[in-house]
């Protein structure tokens, strides 16, 4: 699901007589989750339409990315709440900079505190995509560790269980790398599997 929400200043009603729109492009990775964080941290610029997809980082079909590509013009600034929000790899996400980059537009990354005016930003990209891809790489390894843990023991010492240990849902892992990842909340966590915030908690410690 996806979706625009338009948000024009009072007075400006289009492009005519300006010289620069400002854009966001948010995604969160599931319907369930709210791209109000992302929202907050670029609060203090004045954006003038936001693009949210609500799809995974690793799905290459982004429709409201899409849509931003065909909608900007030369002169309007893309701002982006991290790199992470943007490319699904380092290639991805120099490759959708470049052709931004190539139409005139400026983009900017708040978090990571750059944008693309100048050429250092090249490489802060592939830097700090790549740091980001590896932290990703190293809580899958780590959710698939944990997996295969709670598989054969029940409990965090590593001593088999006298009785057959509660039985985690199969989107336990899945949700936790996205909680990891800060893309959900503990209430959100929690809510997604239907269990309280102390179950939840009890988990991470005895199984991951």
């Amino acid at each position: 699901m996806d979706r625009v929400v338009i948000a024009v200043p009072g007075g400006m009603t289009g492009r005519k007589g300006r010289e620069q729109l400002n854009y966001s492009y948010e995604r969160v990775s599931t319907t369930h989750q709210d791209e109000r964080r992302q929202e907050v941290a670029l609060g203090h610029i004045n954006i003038d339409t936001r693009f949210v997809d609500k799809c995974s980082g690793k799905d290459a079909d982004r429709p409201m990315l899409k849509k931003l590509f065909k909608t900007v013009k030369r002169g309007d600034h893309v701002y982006c709440e991290s790199i992470s929000r943007f490319g699904r790899n380092v290639d991805d996400l120099r490759r959708l900079t470049a052709e931004l980059v190539e139409k005139g537009v400026t983009v900017h990354f708040v978090k990571e505190g750059f944008n693309t005016a100048g050429d250092m930003y090249k490489f802060l990209l592939t830097i700090l995509g790549a740091v980001a891809e590896m932290e990703r790489e190293q809580i899958r390894a780590r959710t698939i560790e944990g997996l295969e843990k709670a598989r054969k023991y029940g409990t965090r010492s590593g001593k088999p269980i006298g009785r057959p240990k509660p039985e985690i849902p199969k989107e336990f892992y899945r949700y936790y790398e996205k909680w990891k990842e800060g893309d959900i909340t503990m209430v959100e966590f929690a809510r997604l599997l239907g269990k309280g915030r102390a179950t939840v908690y009890r988990w991470i410690k005895n199984y991951v």
